[in-house]
């Protein structure tokens, strides 16, 4: 499932519910050359990218500040930039540190409580009182032995320090002991080494001895303290020596074939990516040496290795243009619907098709069938448009594809070509995307990670019209009445004409209650969440025009709308 809810709704929605309390962060920069830019507040669920949440030093002591009304009971991870960097460089550093949380080493904020909070420390230390502890530099050198490697293209350093780019290294003494020396700060840094065209080391959480794993990463991690230092010589893609004689049977080799017959092939190139071992499009890319439209790249693994991957068809950053497996048995739902490569026991050859599932490197016949969507919105106040969004349909892209009623019988179609395979989709009404879960919608639905979308798996046949299902549903509309007042759900304005405050008043479902507010000409006001069990909620209209909106419920798959007066 796409997520549309911005923070601008999120910060609308608070307005709406006095339920808050203030939290003031200070962070004091003393060990930092601060940026133009300034210092920021990001990351988390929560606080949005770097440059999104200013903090200011009014009294230029050096320690900046920043108080934002936090919804009570809220808790998540946070961190500190000193700038606005879009790709997170100037993020601070406190892996290893004691208050380095989650995949991405953020601190964490605990609870807000009515109170409210004031959390004061140092950038890139975990101090509690906002002092600063000195900060000294050390000479690290890196060190990796390349014995049992073909090195292409040089041998680099590849780390966090230097926004995961690519440092040359050096054998100076013909050795194959490649070095490179860089002068650090203390702290702890992750990092791992790159041999040129055959790309980077690939870990996983096995290799406790020399790496740190981070959520679906797992690096290289150094420590740094007051004197300068050099790494041990491990073997690449290894947290010990290589064998004297190189080789034997501790690694493998697997090579990745990957034949592009029905693909345009994007002038970025082909790659192979994801799984957490194979970075991201565009690190890792293929080859077509003797122009025939297969792609190939080979890398040296141990024993045992495994991991997810895909491949691209471009190095695109949002991985728009990964391969479609959705639906397919070589595709798994539960890891982005990646292939997954087995535990090395040999020399390993893998040969695909872009988007199919061949297991000899052929590509099946791709021709694109007629295809017409259809949502029936019977039990549905539409107030503007009913659209459909999906990874085929549209690249994702939010409101989605105008659907028709050319009939009046309250059934919307759209109508398109597509390859087969599987196509996730969901449709839109009035600028509000279908919510489903995992658990109760498996009939239409695939459940990808934290995202679950309507599903339609196209076989090779003349076209395809999908069943009518009612809007988020899973079956048919049950008639005027609606499900929900069949099932006893029961949702009240109190008032329904009101110059400021309103009560929502909920009966007949007690899980969480996804809240929409469309004004009459169907533009998106707000979006947001009743916990579950909360059969009341008060909010505060007082600063929306005059005029009409519609508020819009949804939970458990049921839906009802009420019209809401706003006077001045």
């Amino acid at each position: 499932m796409k997520q549309f809810f911005t923070l601008a709704f999120a910060t609308l929605a608070l307005a709406m519910n006095a339920q808050v309390a203030p939290v003031t962060w200070n962070v004091n920069m003393a060990n930092e050359e601060v940026s133009p830019d300034g210092v920021y507040l990001a990351g988390g669920d929560y606080f949005g990218a770097p440059g999104e949440n200013a903090m200011t030093d009014e009294d230029g002591d050096g320690v900046w500040t920043i108080t934002m009304a936090m919804p009570l009971g809220y808790s998540g991870a946070y961190t500190f930039t000193n700038g606005a960097c879009g790709d997170w460089s100037c993020k601070e550093n406190i892996v290893g540190q004691d208050c380095a949380y989650g995949t991405w080493s953020d601190r964490f904020l605990d609870e807000v409580t009515a109170d409210g909070a004031t959390i004061s420390t140092c950038f890139a230390q975990c101090t509690s009182d906002g002092s600063c502890a000195s900060v000294s530099e050390a000479d690290v050198t890196f060190r990796v032995d390349m014995t049992e490697q073909i090195v292409t293209g040089g041998v680099f350093l590849h780390a966090a320090f230097d926004g995961w780019g690519a440092i040359a290294m050096n054998d100076d003494d013909g050795d194959n002991v490649y070095e490179t020396t860089q002068t650090l700060e203390t702290g702890s840094y992750e990092y791992l080494f790159q041999n040129g065209e055959g790309g980077n080391e690939a870990f996983d959480s096995t290799y406790v001895e020399c790496t740190l794993t981070s959520g679906d990463f797992t690096n290289r991690l150094i420590t740094v303290e007051n004197d300068s230092f050099a790494t041990d010589a491990f073997c690449f893609n290894s947290c010990s020596a290589c064998e004297s004689t190189g080789g034997g049977d501790s690694t493998y080799t697997v090579t990745f074939n990957v034949n592009m017959a029905n693909e345009e092939v994007s002038p970025e190139g082909v790659y192979i990516a994801g799984g957490g071992n194979f970075g991201n499009p565009g690190d890792n890319e293929m080859l077509d040496a003797d122009g025939d439209g297969i792609y190939s790249a080979t890398f040296t693994f141990d024993a045992d290795f495994s991991s997810f991957y895909t491949f691209t068809n471009g190095a695109c950053g949002d991985y728009s243009c990964k391969e479609n497996l959705t639906g397919l048995p070589c595709g798994d739902p539960d890891s982005f619907n990646d292939r997954f490569l087995d535990p090395l026991t040999q020399n390993t050859t893998v040969s695909t098709c872009f988007g199919q599932c061949t297991t000899d490197g052929s590509c099946e016949t791709s021709s694109e069938i007629p295809v017409t969507f259809r949502v029936d919105m019977s039990d549905q106040v539409v107030i503007s448009d009913v659209t459909i969004f999906g990874s085929s349909v549209n690249g994702w892209s939010f409101p989605g594809e105008l659907m028709t009623d050319d009939d009046g019988d309250g059934i919307y179609e759209y109508s398109t070509v597509l390859a087969p395979g599987g196509h996730e989709y969901k449709f839109v009404n009035s600028g509000v995307d279908e919510q489903f879960d995992a658990e109760n919608y498996t009939e239409c639905t695939l459940t990808t990670g934290d995202f679950t979308n309507r599903i339609l798996t196209i076989e090779a046949e003349e076209s395809v019209t999908t069943e009518a299902f009612c809007f988020n549903s899973c079956a048919a509309c049950e008639g005027s009445t609606g499900i929900a007042e069949a099932l006893g759900f029961d949702f009240q304005l109190i008032p329904s004409v009101t110059t400021g405050n309103v009560e929502l008043r909920f009966a007949g479902v007690q899980s969480p209650k996804q809240i929409t507010i469309v004004s009459f000409t169907g533009a998106l006001v707000a979006s947001f969440q009743v916990p579950a069990n909360e059969n009341v909620y008060a909010m505060d209209v007082s600063g929306q025009a005059a005029g009409v909106y519609f508020v819009q419920v949804q939970a458990e798959g049921l839906g009802l709308t009420q019209k809401l007066l706003k006077v001045n």
